[in-house]
């Protein structure tokens, strides 16, 4: 019974993927006016931080074609002077590398995952030095449970992102009703969502 209730939340989680992997890919077309709509959220985004001057590490990803489009919002924060930083695939985990916003992405090492910086890469803790995550997720609801693609490796990465804010970032249906989302020990809550439809803090 114990084993039972263990793997009920894991369960769940694969069945909840499939069904939004399912929505996302026959509603996630994107609109043209996508990306600037989540570039106008950047000064709501930065103002989740208690400290938003100076220049800020900020760790993204770069979307798939299903995942709303942050490449304009990250030009803009890495033309503020921010240091943006996305996602290399390194076997069982991820490392990260800089971007300066404009230099070429080199294609994904896998389906599922983003293009990548071809820069030096900083550790798979760089995280710990981070202010900001803007984290991808097939869904988050209001209480803060983040729902990602299965692979565990963004669960992996947050664990190193003690002092940094988390926002995951979905379309704006995939933010569900407290609660709505199974937690486990692992799961790192995120503090905030960021849809087209604005910035929304999460949680208590």
């Amino acid at each position: 019974m114990e084993e039972n209730s263990q793997q009920a939340p894991a369960v769940r989680k694969r069945a909840l993927r499939t069904g939004l992997r399912t929505e996302r890919a026959a509603t996630a077309h994107r609109s043209p006016d996508e990306d600037a709509r989540l570039a106008g959220r950047a000064d709501e985004v930065l103002a989740l931080l208690p400290r938003a001057t100076g220049r800020l590490r900020i760790a993204a990803f770069d979307p798939t074609p299903t995942e709303p489009d942050v490449r304009m919002l990250l030009r803009m924060l890495a033309d503020r002077g921010h240091r943006i930083l996305l996602p290399v695939h390194a076997g069982e985990g991820i490392d990260w590398a800089a971007w300066d916003g404009t230099s070429p992405l080199s294609p994904p090492p896998a389906r599922g995952f983003g293009r990548e910086p071809s820069g030096p890469r900083e550790g798979a803790d760089a995280l710990a030095r981070t202010d900001l995550v803007l984290a991808p997720a097939l869904a988050v609801d209001r209480s803060g449970t983040r729902l990602g693609h299965g692979g565990g490796y963004y669960d992996r990465a947050l664990d190193h992102a003690r002092t940094a804010v988390v926002v995951a970032v979905v379309h704006p249906w995939e933010v569900l009703a407290p609660d709505a989302l199974p937690r486990e020990a692992h799961d790192r809550p995120a503090h905030a969502v960021l849809t087209t439809d604005g910035v929304e803090r999460l949680g208590s």
